[in-house]
């Protein structure tokens, strides 16, 4: 018979192969989804002592602390490259306010200030 954290563990797994999964496609719903469940069972795993965990279970803690990390890299990677992408096009929404207004054109006038 399964230990209970083991099979706590083992969800938490699968939510983390879940997690990098949501980071790669930038999918940032499914991935506040799948930390709030990492959430909920963080509270479950709190009403464990020590001793309730099985060696399997330190062997799954130790495969999720790198699961763990390399979603933290893979999601500062995401995050910086979508700062850069707004960063972008706010430059380029300045430029076209300034182009708009080196034409005499007034703020809100340009049809392309609203496409994006």
């Amino acid at each position: 018979m399964t230990a209970p954290t083991t099979t706590l563990l083992k969800e938490w797994k699968r939510l983390s192969e879940v997690e990098s999964t949501a980071i790669t496609l930038r999918d940032w719903g499914e991935l506040n989804r799948l930390l709030d469940e990492k959430s909920q069972l963080q509270g479950l795993l709190e009403d464990y002592q020590g001793e309730d965990f099985t060696d399997e279970d330190q062997d799954l803690v130790s495969n999720l602390l790198n699961m763990t990390e390399l979603n933290h890299a893979r999601l500062d990677t995401e995050m910086k490259s979508v700062r850069t992408q707004i960063q972008s096009e706010d430059q380029a929404a300045s430029n076209i306010r300034k182009v708009n207004q080196a034409y005499g054109g007034k703020a809100g006038e340009n049809y392309w200030q609203t496409y994006t």
